[in-house]
């Protein structure tokens, strides 16, 4: 079953095109990471990450050099994912492969580039990887007052289905459990 056919980005002019991250992303990703979170005690092993056989990482990014991605966006609206520059990454996701499910574990858009479409690339790029490899159910936390988060995963299907209370590391905030049923 094609999941994703009633669900297409708003912005037509964006590329769809996608990789798995590499290891020379590693310092980039971990960059976006610490960008995102600059509390945060623990960062992601990148390295580690990737070298598992249950981990699969997404990277998208641009076919611009950095400094010239913004103004062509603001002139044309075209967005393109490049495949040979790792500082042009605007985000990931990871996740890992346990039995025949896929726990969602990172998932960042670089500040700048979020409202642009590449949250809802890569967990359609990762929903298309789940269905590849037969996954039944995709699993994720979400912090609950991250309402644009929440709102995509509830585009895509997923479905409320707990809660952890102060589960976040400043122990003042509840995650919101969400699921994905692929079987139906």
């Amino acid at each position: 079953m094609n999941r994703l056919a009633n669900i297409s980005p708003r912005n037509d002019s964006l590329v769809s095109r996608i990789r798995r991250m590499r290891i020379s992303d590693q310092g980039t990703c971990l960059n976006i990471q610490k960008l995102t979170f600059p509390d945060a005690q623990v960062y992601t092993d990148f390295a580690k990450e990737l070298r598992k056989n249950h981990s699969i990482y997404l990277v998208t990014y641009f076919d611009l050099c950095s400094s010239q991605v913004a103004v062509k966006i603001k002139s044309s609206g075209y967005l393109c994912e490049c495949s040979t520059n790792a500082n042009n990454i605007s985000g990931f996701i990871g996740s890992w492969r346990v039995a025949d499910q896929i726990q969602i574990i990172d998932f960042i858009v670089t500040p700048e580039f979020r409202k642009l479409r590449i949250g809802w690339l890569l967990l359609a790029s990762l929903i298309k990887e789940a269905e590849l490899i037969e996954s039944k159910l995709i699993t994720l936390e979400v912090r609950a007052s991250n309402n644009p988060a929440i709102n995509l995963y509830k585009n895509f299907g997923f479905k409320i289905c707990g809660s952890r209370k102060n589960y976040y590391s400043n122990k003042t905030e509840d995650a919101i459990l969400m699921n994905l049923d692929l079987t139906s």
